[in-house]
């Protein structure tokens, strides 16, 4: 293996129904910070817990502050994440309630999220820690069989495939 090579990472094969759960805000009110401030306060909190809880099922979350405001998270399922949603002992569903009261349809905040569970990817990270899919599941050098895109993504259906 080349030094090159030594600094290039993909990820493991991830657990069967590892989910990329994608939530971010928008802020079309930009002078109206009572509205959208609380909303984006709510998500740090959420993100502590789910830390302090790894039962809820995160596996690794990243908050992205710029001109709009993302959270990048892996989980173990989907199924975990919708737990984690209905618990009304958790900081997530107390919040939803107070967005819908306060701020549904009046255009000062808005929510969006998409969920997707882990099949045909590829991932790759070269001259920095893992990030993303390989640090939340672990990561393994790049090497024969997987030095391109192409070649990760036929490699992470064919392992998955073997776990099922």
């Amino acid at each position: 293996m080349t030094a090159r090579e030594a600094r290039r990472m993909t990820n493991k094969t991830p657990p069967e129904g590892t989910t990329l759960f994608l939530i971010g805000m928008s802020m079309p009110r930009l002078r109206h910070p009572g509205a959208w401030l609380a909303v984006f306060l709510a998500m740090p909190r959420m993100l502590v817990y789910l830390k302090r809880n790894p039962d809820a099922g995160l596996l690794s979350g990243r908050l992205y502050v710029g001109p709009s405001i993302m959270v990048v998270s892996y989980w173990r399922s989907a199924e975990d994440i919708r737990r984690f949603a209905a618990d009304a002992q958790a900081p997530h569903l107390p919040a939803w309630r107070w967005f819908n009261k306060r701020f549904a349809d009046r255009n000062a905040v808005g929510i969006w999220h998409e969920t997707y569970v882990i099949g045909e990817h590829e991932t790759i990270t070269s001259g920095m820690p893992p990030w993303g899919l390989a640090e939340a599941v672990g990561a393994v050098p790049v090497g024969p069989g997987t030095k391109t895109a192409a070649q990760r993504s036929r490699h992470n259906v064919a392992e998955m495939s073997h776990s099922v």
